[in-house]
């Protein structure tokens, strides 16, 4: 576990949740460590069939799925094996994480139900942190990002993460809102270097 993974959630190319993305990698980086920052649209990924075939304990890894060998969706949960640390800049759509991300997050059903049934693969992952930031057009809303931080909890979990509480951008919609904000651009970088000084 050599390096973190910062996964870049929007469908809009070079918008905030980009930048955030990038700046958490910088933190990472200003700390000392290495960054892979993956973009989630440039992934394949099918929506979960909810076929049960994950249900049986004699297949792990990307045949734990009917549909693993059938798109990219393993290739990303393999970062999260890996990866000494894992970060999240997702922006925020309708109140929640946008589409492709969250049907990643469905696929993840299968690492659930390793983890219940104590699957070593699974049960045996070192403890780590997950860390994210989300970005939201709306400036006010109390619960504006209750939903994503509960999905984005539960989802690290199967992998023993637990999640830090989110660092949340309210009011930046427009594609560089976030740009030249030195405030919000520090806060970002910061928690990258927190990130990873804080991995085991």
């Amino acid at each position: 576990m050599s390096q973190a993974v910062v996964f870049a959630c929007s469908h809009r190319r070079g918008g905030n949740s980009d930048l955030a993305a990038e700046l958490l990698a910088q933190g990472v980086r200003r700390a000392g460590g290495e960054a892979e920052v993956v973009h989630l649209r440039n992934f394949q990924v099918m929506p979960c069939l909810a076929c049960g075939y994950c249900d049986a304990d004699v297949r792990q890894g990307v045949d734990r799925c009917v549909l693993g060998r059938q798109d990219q969706a393993f290739d990303l949960f393999a970062r999260c094996f890996e990866a000494r640390t894992v970060l999240f800049a997702s922006p925020i759509y309708f109140y929640h994480l946008p589409s492709r991300l969250k049907t990643w997050i469905d696929r993840g059903q299968q690492f659930w139900t390793a983890r219940r049934d104590n699957e070593p693969w699974v049960a045996d992952l070192p403890a780590r942190t997950a860390r994210a930031v989300l970005v939201a057009g709306q400036p006010s809303g109390e619960k504006l990002f209750e939903g994503a931080r509960l999905t984005l909890k539960y989802f690290v979990r199967n992998f023993n993460m637990e999640l830090a509480e989110p660092l949340t951008i309210r009011g930046v919609d427009q594609r560089t809102d976030l740009d030249g904000r030195a405030d919000l651009e520090a806060s970002v970088i910061e928690l990258g270097e927190t990130a990873w000084n804080s991995a085991g």
